[in-house]
């Protein structure tokens, strides 16, 4: 079963979601489908909670936040695709995901769109999906897996939620590709402060080859950049660690294979990848990971 909480608005007319924030918090479990529709269907807080923490072979649970551009089918795509690649790298993990009201559609206003949704639902990631998983089995290890516009969310999501849920915080954060403004995430910026608060680590993966990322900057947010593309900047916070994935990329995937899409997303099929990430969300050390290597800067690389 697929197991998601969405902030998009359900049509019960139509049976499907929308594109619109929802003013309440939808909990799904999906089936395989037929080829036609998914089996399954709308859920409890309290059932969906006790379906997921049950897939759960060791303690963990990681919940995927989707980026930019990302129609509900695309998200539940990625989602089987961590899940089968955690798996297939060891980690017995329950995976679900936080979906909110991204378009799917690729331009300069849906990208102002989906930002401002991101916005407006992005405390509920935290409240209505962390906090719901930890106060039902306070025992569990619950981690972030986000991807590009995911961590902005991801991010505004912890600044925004305060007091309604602290000092609590999730074991492992990981930001793949991240379209969050580099300077925003320095050690004692917003981003900086509030990741040291609600995460015990942040892994940061970076390309500086993602195209997608190069565009988001240049047109899109002012020539700032952006952290997925130049990592994490010279002072980051002593949690936050810094892996370069760009020697990994150029390797493994040719060069007829290298658009402005697979630059940006390649890592949800890469064995590499998973076998990294698997390690970093069981809580190894990085220093010993045999995947990384050390760079002359201080950041680690992913072994190409």
């Amino acid at each position: 079963m697929n197991y998601f909480y969405s902030r998009r608005a359900f049509n019960s007319q139509t049976g499907y979601f929308t594109n619109h924030c929802a003013s309440s918090t939808s909990y799904v479990g999906l089936g395989p489908s037929d080829g036609t529709v998914s089996r399954g269907g709308l859920l409890t807080a309290k059932k969906w909670a006790e379906a997921v923490l049950g897939q759960s072979g060791n303690g963990h649970v990681v919940i995927y936040v989707h980026g930019f551009n990302t129609k509900q089918a695309a998200m539940l795509s990625t989602l089987n695709a961590l899940k089968t690649g955690l798996a297939g790298a060891g980690f017995g993990a329950a995976v679900a995901a936080f979906d909110w009201p991204s378009d799917g559609v690729m331009s300069s206003s849906a990208y102002t769109r989906d930002r401002r949704d991101a916005e407006t639902v992005a405390a509920h990631m935290v409240l209505d999906g962390v906090k719901l998983l930890q106060e039902h089995a306070p025992r569990t290890k619950v981690h972030i897996v986000a991807h590009s516009m995911g961590a902005y969310t991801t991010v505004h999501g912890w600044g925004t939620v305060g007091h309604r849920y602290y000092p609590a915080k999730v074991d492992q954060a990981v930001f793949v590709a991240s379209d969050v403004d580099q300077n925003r995430m320095l050690k004692h910026a917003i981003g900086g402060q509030v990741m040291q608060q609600r995460c015990n680590r942040l892994t940061h993966y970076y390309s500086s080859e993602d195209m997608i990322l190069d565009m988001s900057g240049k047109y899109l947010n002012s020539g700032t950049k952006r952290s997925g593309r130049h990592g994490l900047g010279p002072w980051p916070a002593p949690t936050f660690k810094d892996v370069s994935c760009v020697d990994r990329y150029l390797s493994a995937n040719p060069k007829r294979t290298r658009t402005e899409s697979h630059s940006h997303s390649w890592y949800f099929k890469d064995d590499r990848f998973y076998e990294d990430l698997a390690k970093t969300l069981a809580g190894d050390s990085d220093k010993t990971l045999s995947t990384r290597e050390r760079m002359e800067n201080g950041d680690q690389r992913l072994v190409p």
